[in-house]
């Protein structure tokens, strides 16, 4: 977006946060599994939060935008548009509007004609004149990229401000609570490290922050469905910010222009990240993920041999836990890079773990792996939202480390049959008594349930876990109840990643088959 002078958005480049490991891992091509351990504690951090952010910034752009929301509110309801009047021939039963130039081309197409008496002809079709509402005209589509900078910008703070809070509440934990991994605590203060410590003082400011975001963004998104938005919304080239007459005339359209204006000065451009050209944070997100995962299988009961040295260019790691064996390694197709999870117990269960952040070539990617490279699971690893298939691993977000670890529990599940030893703790599994139609084992250490059980829609066996006489709780507090990415953070803990299906929203296990509560 330009304005007059030609002078086009700037689209800063994007902060690498993975740089310190990119450099460890090019400076460190040969190092133990305890040689990064101890690094996690002295030079790695694994989890940042953003120092210094800029509170007062951030809420002078929230107000900017919300002094300009009733405008777009009312652009939404009443957007200038133009008549396009187009010719149709249509069932005489369809015409509404007739005219000279109607009774003209009736007059001289004979096979439109349905009937000939002595009182004159009867019609089958004529031709009529259709009004159609044009909305891709130029002021609207400035107005709908105007939209989606403001959706841009909200979503990529609402993410930091949501992790920052949740990040807050997951570091003041229970030592005395029996729920987590044992190792779960070491790791938290190791990630812990790199955690803003005086960040309580920025509480206020962060959620009358987020309250602001949420409210721009549950007014904005409830309109997209106007055809306004609808049809402009697809035009990706480049604009050029002219003070067109509607521009100076139209008052809620002017206002359109001067925050338009006001994104050029502010250097707030529209990210697609998509479209984005790869950068060296897409080799860092790589190096991180690989970091991650050695440190989420070193920090669930795997030990990993001394004498290997690790490569995060090119893994090629193994480590035990009693019978289980895990393999990481990294796999290449056409050029990606991906890991490759083997557990191995009375049989072989694979996880390939794609990471991207680019969603579209990840989509690509994965179909790439899946003709290549045999694996039970198939999973693209993400820094922001997730869909489908997709699992959010992200250097801003603590509890990335427990989703690579609840992959690593449901493979070690799998990869069991005889289910005489807790993969949890190591514990031994006993039989419950009473059991119904499905096989259930229990763990008295740490109170892990196992249920082998068969989809009833599909007939395939899948392997259920929880935890003996706990409930979640069903509210899950009122910061929750703001946003629906908050609320999803929630309910995905509340079994503190003991679980190795999916929850629905009031925390009941959904069937990996058929994505029903059975």
């Amino acid at each position: 977006m330009r304005d007059e002078k030609h002078t086009a958005i700037p689209i800063p480049p994007p902060e690498d946060d993975y740089a310190p490991l990119v450099q460890f891992a090019r400076e460190s091509r040969r190092v133990t599994y305890d040689q990064f351990d101890a690094a996690t504690v002295r030079r790695l951090n694994l989890f940042v939060l953003r120092e210094n952010f800029d509170f007062d910034g951030l809420e002078a752009s929230l107000d900017r935008i919300l002094r300009e929301l009733p405008a777009i509110k009312r652009i939404f309801a009443r957007p200038i548009i133009r008549l396009r009047d187009t010719t149709a021939i249509l069932p005489v039963e369809s015409v509404r509007v007739v005219n000279n130039h109607t009774i003209v081309h009736a007059s001289s197409h004979s096979e439109l004609w349905g009937n000939v008496t002595e009182d004159g002809v009867t019609p089958r079709k004529l031709m009529t004149v259709q009004n159609e509402d044009h909305y891709a005209i130029y002021e609207n589509l400035a107005f709908a990229r105007a939209v989606n900078v403001i959706l841009q910008f909200v979503g990529r703070n609402m993410r930091e401000l949501i992790n920052m809070l949740y990040a807050d509440r997951d570091m003041q934990f229970n030592l005395l609570e029996r729920l987590n991994h044992l190792e779960y605590f070491l790791a938290i203060g190791k990630l812990h490290i790199g955690y803003v410590r005086d960040y309580d003082k920025y509480r206020t400011a962060a959620d009358r922050c987020l309250d602001k975001l949420l409210f721009i963004d549950r007014v904005i998104r409830a309109r997209l469905g106007s055809p306004v938005y609808r049809q402009c919304k697809k035009y990706k080239g480049a604009l050029t910010l002219k003070k067109t007459n509607v521009f100076r005339m139209h008052k809620d359209y002017h206002r359109i222009y001067l925050l338009l204006k006001w994104f050029a000065e502010e250097k707030i451009g529209d990210f697609d990240q998509d479209d984005a050209a790869p950068t060296e944070s897409g080799e860092g997100y790589g190096i991180y993920c690989a970091m991650l995962t050695l440190f989420a299988a070193g920090h669930f009961n795997f030990t990993f041999d001394g004498t290997q040295t690790i490569d995060f260019y090119d893994l090629r790691q193994t480590a035990t836990f009693g019978r289980w064996l895990l393999s990481v390694e990294t796999v290449t197709c056409d050029g990606i890079a991906a890991l490759l999870l083997s557990v191995t117990k009375d049989r072989t269960y694979r996880v390939l773990l794609l990471p991207t952040t680019n969603s579209r070539l990840g989509k690509v990617g994965l179909a790439l792996f899946c003709g290549k490279v045999e694996a039970d699971e198939y999973l693209t690893l993400s820094p922001v939202e997730v869909e489908d298939g997709q699992i959010c691993v992200s250097i801003h977000d603590v509890e990335s480390f427990r989703r690579i670890q609840q992959i690593l529990l449901r493979g070690m599940l799998y990869a069991d049959v005889q289910r005489k030893t807790c993969p949890f703790c190591g514990g031994a599994l006993t039989a419950s008594d009473g059991a119904s139609e499905d096989s259930a084992y229990e763990c008295i250490s740490c109170r892990t349930v196992i249920r082998d059980k068969v989809c009833p829609d599909t007939g395939i066996p899948y392997v259920e876990t929880a935890i003996k006489n706990f409930r979640p709780a069903k509210n899950c507090g009122e910061s929750a109840k703001r946003d629906r990415l908050l609320y999803t953070r929630y309910v995905e803990a509340q079994m503190h990643f003991r679980n190795v299906t999916p929850l629905d929203d009031a925390g009941k296990p959904l069937c990996p088959r058929c994505g029903k509560v059975h």
